[in-house]
């Protein structure tokens, strides 16, 4: 188990681990993720045990460009999903898949985020495959606000961890596309303007 800087010389290291399917953790651009390669059932699974995570709940993917939707999942953007991923917010937009059920858990969903700055995109960019990438916590805690709360949580569970810092920022927020409006599941720090200049009328969900 390993505690290292969130530079990016100890990115390799991170890397290696993926590579033989072990999850890591990661500063995000939200909050700590518990993160794993989202191609390999085998990784997947594995967080979703260390997170005592509810096996029917999809999970969120993080690319560090929207064109990775496109090569792996085989999802070509519209301009609509292009405008929502780019905003200044951290957006995770649900997207129909097929196949993937590791991921989607049968929802035939999958909430994908483009990540733009910062170490996770750095990452990301030299890992070069998408990554799951679900809050650092046990299902039902709070997050980790630093790599000691994840270490709390999961323990030599987690081979490496990323330290960032304390990160107190919320969830990103969650939408869903119908037709050319959105869905909110998730608001996370959007608000109202954030809409208007989304150009999408907002259907609360109740």
């Amino acid at each position: 188990m390993h505690l290292l800087p969130a530079k990016g010389r100890y990115i390799p290291l991170g890397i290696e681990f993926l590579k033989k399917n072990f999850p890591v953790v990661l500063p995000t651009d939200t909050l700590y993720g518990i993160c794993a390669d989202a191609l390999t059932p085998e990784a997947v699974e594995k967080v979703y045990h260390a997170k005592w995570r509810n096996p029917s709940k999809p999970l969120i993917v993080l690319v560090y460009s929207p064109f990775q939707i496109e090569e792996f999942f085989g999802i070509k953007p519209t301009k609509e999903v292009l405008n929502i991923l780019n905003y200044k917010k951290p957006i995770s937009l649900l997207l129909p898949v097929k196949g993937f059920e590791w991921v989607s858990r049968g929802s035939g969903l999958i909430a994908f985020r483009w990540v733009k700055e910062g170490f996770i995109k750095k990452f990301l960019q030299t890992y070069k495959r998408p990554l799951v990438a679900p809050s650092a916590n046990w299902e039902g805690f709070p997050p980790a606000k630093d790599i000691f709360q994840a270490f709390f949580y999961f323990g030599n569970w987690v081979s490496v961890y990323y330290d960032g810092g304390v990160l107190k920022g919320l969830p990103s927020a969650l939408l869903k596309l119908e037709g050319k409006k959105a869905k909110i599941l998730r608001r996370g720090n959007l608000n109202e303007e954030d809409f208007k200049n989304l150009k999408v009328e907002p259907l609360e969900e109740k």
